[in-house]
């Protein structure tokens, strides 16, 4: 496994806050959460010792995401719930 560099550390970690902000957006954003989601653990398994500038959008995308993942199977039972 290759660690990645400086760059591409930051970049994903802005990319997993943007699609974390994204996922909490009801119905569309449960890809957004996914993306978001797969990028946090993949800047965590990969980083190595590098430090991570950008740890606090990592971080912030992940608990967005997490929360929006949250949002949207709530909003799906509700909807399944009063569909059937």
């Amino acid at each position: 496994m290759q660690s990645l560099d400086r760059d591409e550390i930051i970049k994903r970690s802005l990319r997993c806050f943007t699609f974390g902000l994204l996922g909490l957006l009801p119905g569309i954003g449960l890809s957004f959460s996914i993306l978001s989601i797969s990028d946090f653990f993949e800047v965590i398994r990969r980083k190595g010792s590098d430090w991570n500038p950008a740890d606090r959008y990592l971080r912030w995308g992940a608990t967005c995401a997490a929360a929006g993942l949250l949002l949207n199977f709530a909003l799906g039972a509700v909807l399944a719930y009063k569909l059937f």
